[in-house]
């Protein structure tokens, strides 16, 4: 059973409501990471600090490799924009 956790939620004074990363992740890569999540430690505290981030380059380089591991992504065809923006990762 997947526990889904309450995002936390960054208000800016000009703009109603930002979105975290871990909100803007296409649905499939949420999913996996979610179930990973469930199994390890490590998936939980890489969803929380998603969760608690709503710009892509305020991640670390570890970040994003756990999350391209947690949420089995696969790099091989990808550019470095993957890395770099998030591309093919989160909703635009």
């Amino acid at each position: 059973m997947i526990v889904e956790e309450k995002p936390i939620l960054v208000k800016d004074t000009q703009h109603e409501e930002l979105k975290t990363i871990y909100q803007r992740l296409k649905p499939q890569i949420k999913e996996n990471l979610d179930r990973s999540a469930f199994k390890y430690s490590s998936a939980r505290r890489l969803k929380h600090t998603l969760m608690s981030k709503v710009i892509w380059q305020d991640l670390i380089i570890n970040d994003v490799s756990s999350l391209l591991t947690f949420a089995n992504i696969s790099t091989y065809k990808e550019s470095c924009s993957l890395a770099l923006y998030g591309d093919n990762i989160l909703i635009k």
